[in-house]
């Protein structure tokens, strides 16, 4: 027997029993309750969940029509199925339209069954629907680790506190906290360990904060941490200082006690954005802004933000261009001095913006940094090197291609995934691609920064340090990086002949790069002197304007087949 909870609205007790018969008959076992008042009906709607509620549509109490009013006024998704002793078609018609489900004679019981069995089925595939949609808005909106709003639900619950807080003229405050150091605890522990420390700080979180204030994570190890009804601006310092406060204790995970420390970027409303996107763009920037400076926490400020209007325009554009392939690689050949050889090149990014023409990198480089449009960005520029690398390789010209990598990008946890999977998707060996980063991008998180190096280094692919000289590495980290070659920036190279001090440094950084075993390239090569002095001092490699400017790999493929500098794989 199938169990059924019926609900019956019925005055006449011979009635309820013939329906009761009639559902008995059909293999379900009723649960049923009988009322024939409003008060009655609204108590037991009240009390439980119905499968089904068959009604009368006359009674001297009550009636059908107010009993499928009430039925929907409570929102209740239940069949309801008039049965009556008389109805006109007029007015069966009138039921059905105001949401009866079937009405039936009770001359002609026979019927209950298949529209009782029509209409749960019925509501199965309506609840099944509503199910999925469920889970699919949960899954859009949900971060599936912490169970947390994610990015796109966060962006939505700002701009609607930043409306609010315009109507009711009050300030809202954005934070982005970043937990410093996360990526060990993945490598050391492994994911679970690192999905459970995620858990656990949402959980201090979300207690350190009152309950109109909303907790997001943004992906990563990023949390975003929403507070729309503070009283006044400089009230985020309190705010700020209580989640600090929170994480001090250390996290038990696995047994193993981990000391979480935290960056915290702040940025409000209206002082420094009057839109979700401005201001979690500027909370970032602060948060960048306080790794830089080794601090707890830093307020957005202009002065941390150069060229932000000009940045912010192009903000809005970049993702739609790197979707509509508005972006384009250049190629800058290197030469080996010794042979002569052209033996790589290197990838550099423009933007054919439809209005601005070329942009350079320089313009949309942070921006992509601080809007989370890097990881696609990065994917992209390697994507599209590594497969034009491919086909310079297929005409005899087996080159290297070297990509930058900008500061975000090189203590990006999944950096090594990204690689590895653009290697797979092109083809292409490992030690084709030399991956260039600057050595202020190192210092900003040294330990981040070696253990990705590393990482790459054993998947096989080659490490620049670039513009070096202009940064702080020192020669200790010089020394334990696995890079293969440095870059004397172009600073430096550019008046070598005219500064004795420029020379002694290009000399310098030559010795001792090949002290440490590293390649040695000069860059912005100019002039022939310039090249000539820098061969004599047993510089390795060279790139310039006076060998080649950047180029499209269309250009790059004519120019080295009439190019006076020989073709060949790097030594």
């Amino acid at each position: 027997m199938k169990p059924l909870r019926v609900l019956l609205v019925e005055d006449s007790e011979d009635d309820v029993e013939l329906i009761l018969r009639e559902l008995r008959r059909g293999g379900f076992a009723p649960e049923f309750k009988r009322v024939e008042t409003y008060e009655d009906m609204d108590d037991a709607l009240s009390r439980q969940s119905w499968d089904l509620i068959i009604s009368d549509y006359s009674m001297p109490h009550f009636d059908g029509l107010r009993a499928l009013q009430l039925t929907r006024s409570k929102g209740a998704d239940i069949p309801f199925i008039i049965v009556s002793g008389s109805i006109g078609e007029d007015t069966a018609v009138a039921a059905m339209k105001a949401g009866a489900h079937d009405y039936l004679l009770k001359g002609n019981i026979a019927r209950l069954l298949p529209a009782i069995e029509r209409e749960l089925r019925e509501v199965r595939v309506r609840q099944g629907r509503q199910q999925a949609d469920e889970t699919i808005q949960r899954l859009a909106y949900t971060d599936p680790i912490t169970g947390l709003p994610n990015r796109t639900r966060f962006r939505e619950l700002v701009q609607e506190a930043i409306a609010e807080g315009q109507r009711e003229q009050r300030p809202v405050a954005m934070l982005l906290m970043d937990l410093d150091h996360f990526k060990d605890v993945n490598d050391t522990l492994g994911h679970d360990y690192g999905d459970s420390l995620l858990q656990q700080v949402s959980l201090r979180l979300r207690s350190a904060l009152f309950s109109p204030d909303v907790i997001a994570r943004l992906g990563g190890d990023e949390f975003g941490i929403l507070l729309p009804k503070i009283a006044a601006a400089d009230d985020v310092k309190f705010v700020v200082r209580k989640l600090h406060q929170c994480l001090e204790v250390p996290f038990m995970i696995g047994g193993i006690p981990i000391v979480v420390e935290t960056s915290i970027g702040v940025a409000t409303m209206p002082e420094h954005a009057d839109n979700a996107d401005t201001l979690i763009l500027r909370a970032d920037i602060a948060m960048y802004h306080a790794k830089q400076l080794a601090s707890d926490y830093a307020v957005y400020t202009p002065e941390s933000n150069p060229h932000s209007h000009e940045r912010l325009g192009l903000m809005a554009e970049l993702r739609n261009a790197i979707e509509q392939n508005q972006l384009l690689l250049q190629f800058q050949p290197k030469l080996e001095l010794k042979t002569g050889r052209i033996i790589g090149c290197e990838a550099l990014v423009r933007w054919q913006h439809p209005r601005l023409g070329l942009v350079p990198p320089d313009k949309f480089i942070l921006a992509a940094e601080h809007t989370g449009l890097i990881g696609p960005l990065t994917r992209w520029v390697l994507v599209e090197s590594l497969t034009r690398c491919q086909s310079t390789q297929s005409n005899g010209n087996a080159l290297r291609v070297s990509v930058n990598l900008s500061a975000r990008s090189l203590h990006d946890p999944q950096l090594t995934k990204m690689i590895a999977d653009a290697l797979d998707a092109t083809g292409a060996n490992p030690n084709q691609l030399m991956l260039e980063v600057t050595e202020s991008a190192i210092v900003l998180d040294p330990k981040r920064a070696s253990d990705n190096l590393m990482e790459l280094s054993r998947m096989g692919t080659l490490l620049s340090i670039d513009d070096f000289g202009t940064g702080y590495t020192s020669l200790a980290s010089i020394k334990h990086l696995p890079v293969n070659e440095i870059k004397i920036d172009k600073s430096f190279v550019t008046n070598m002949l005219v500064d004795n001090k420029d020379a002694m440094i290009v000399r310098t950084v030559i010795d001792l790069g090949h002290n440490f075993g590293l390649t040695v390239v000069a860059e912005g090569v100019e002039t022939k002197e310039v090249l000539d002095v820098l061969s004599a001092l047993g510089c390795d490699e060279a790139q310039g304007f006076f060998i080649s400017k950047p180029q499209s790999c269309e250009q790059l493929q004519n120019w080295l087949s009439t190019s006076p500098y020989k073709i060949g794989s790097a030594g």
